[in-house]
């Protein structure tokens, strides 16, 4: 059946096209990684997408090739990210292509329901997956936080009281495994004093939380190990800690589907807060000592 198309509409769909068949190759190189449930699910989102794909080509009677960069990309995040973080990025693609039904669905009526019907039944099969990893993302943030808020705070407060980013550096980075010492300690005597399927659980969350910890902490002392300047080292590791929620908060905003701003503002409101705080009273240290 011939489909009288305006040109303009034609290439929309082509683009539409083009999408559909990157994330079928996508979700289909993602199955083959992926075993389990996880490896039947990513298989029926694979077909469904080339599905989607011929329900556009009987309009436009052409073949379309892939988008391997796109192809590369996602499965170099899905390596690197994870599983979710790359269907939630794509899955996201799919509502952003709304605008482009909108504008074909005056020519295509049945072009506002097809999308709908892709969205939910696409939701429906993400939502099925199950990655381990996620399950410890609260532990993950838990030893983000303290990291960030609480060395911040320190480096913070040593600045002014020591202004030697040597010191400060060797400062911070005993305080930082004093508390990674204190925390996992904590973990490991209820562990062996409990010895539940539960208590296992909890163990590797805490795994999970003190190796962001420490990755943390050396990410922001490192800046003292390498200039003399205490004043450039401390705006560096701010700027860093700044990046470092940004990236976090985006992750777990993807992921768990929740708010970004809200996230990202409590973050960064509460380690300057605190940073802030430390850093008069490293000033008040340092008047009240005339160091």
């Amino acid at each position: 059946m011939d489909y009288m198309l305006s040109e303009h509409v034609q290439k929309i769909i082509l683009g539409l096209q083009r999408d559909e068949i990157t994330e079928h190759i996508v979700y289909r190189k993602l199955a083959e990684k992926s075993k389990g449930k996880n490896a039947e699910i990513l298989k029926t989102i694979s077909n469904d997408e080339l599905l989607h794909y011929n329900k556009w080509k009987k309009y436009t009677q052409a073949e379309v090739n892939p988008d391997e960069i796109s192809v590369s990309k996602y499965l170099i995040f899905s390596v690197i990210f994870g599983l979710m973080f790359v269907m939630k990025i794509m899955e996201r693609g799919e509502e952003e292509a709304q605008e482009a039904y909108n504008r074909i669905s005056a020519e295509l009526s049945e072009a506002k329901e097809l999308l709908q019907d892709e969205i939910k039944h696409e939701k429906f099969l993400i939502d099925m997956i199950d990655e381990k990893r996620l399950d410890y993302v609260g532990s993950i943030v838990q030893g983000l936080n303290d990291a960030l808020v609480g060395l911040m705070g320190q480096l913070a407060g040593f600045t002014l009281a020591l202004q030697n980013t040597q010191l400060i550096g060797f400062a911070g980075l005993i305080a930082g495994i004093a508390q990674f010492l204190s925390n996992s300690t904590s973990e490991i005597e209820i562990y062996f004093s409990q010895r539940t399927e539960e208590n296992k659980e909890t163990l590797k969350a805490s795994v999970y939380s003190g190796l962001v910890y420490i990755s943390t902490v050396v990410i922001l002392l490192m800046p003292y190990f390498l200039s003399t300047n205490y004043y450039v080292t401390l705006l560096v590791t701010l700027l860093t800690t700044s990046l470092i929620i940004v990236f976090f908060t985006f992750y777990i905003s993807v992921v768990k589907t929740l708010p970004l701003r809200k996230m990202f503002l409590t973050m960064i409101l509460a380690t300057l807060g605190v940073s802030g705080a430390s850093f008069v009273i490293g000033w008040i240290v340092k008047v009240a000592l005339k160091l």
